[in-house]
């Protein structure tokens, strides 16, 4: 049985809360979905799904180190451009033939985030079997007719 469930988000420590607020808020458009009254955490994301936690840092704490969130988006390379003249600290843009790309970008507090666009190709929709009990074709008829 597995230990984790789902993933709940991903926390980012920051320096000043107000600054990431509204990088988080208005220049990403992400809706903000919970703020401590106190003033020490601040919650983004989309109703369902992971969230992006930031946090107040103590004095001088460090900042974090290592990966970063992943956003999907339809073009990379135009939302990184988007971002850049926004003021945005922009990094590469990565093109993993027919896979991905991969961008990233910076938060006020250096943290790294990324754009990801997928190459691949959309698998057909499948068409949804009848429930038991509903109706489906009729016996011997042929599909589309």
């Amino acid at each position: 049985m597995p230990v984790v469930r789902k993933v709940q988000g991903v926390l980012y420590r920051v320096q000043d809360l107000a600054r990431a607020k509204a990088f988080y808020g208005e220049t990403l458009g992400l809706p903000m979905r919970g703020e401590d009254p106190e003033g020490r955490w601040v919650e983004f994301g989309p109703p369902r799904g992971p969230r992006i936690l930031l946090h107040q840092s103590p004095e001088g704490a460090a900042g974090n180190a290592g990966g970063g969130a992943l956003f999907e988006v339809r073009n990379a390379r135009r939302v990184l451009n988007r971002l850049k003249r926004q003021g945005v600290r922009t990094g590469e843009l990565v093109e993993i033939p027919g896979v991905m790309v991969l961008g990233t970008f910076y938060d006020p507090d250096g943290n790294p985030l990324h754009v990801v666009q997928s190459l691949l190709p959309k698998a057909p929709r499948r068409r949804k079997a009848p429930e038991e009990g509903e109706a489906g074709p009729a016996e011997g008829s042929a599909p589309g007719g």
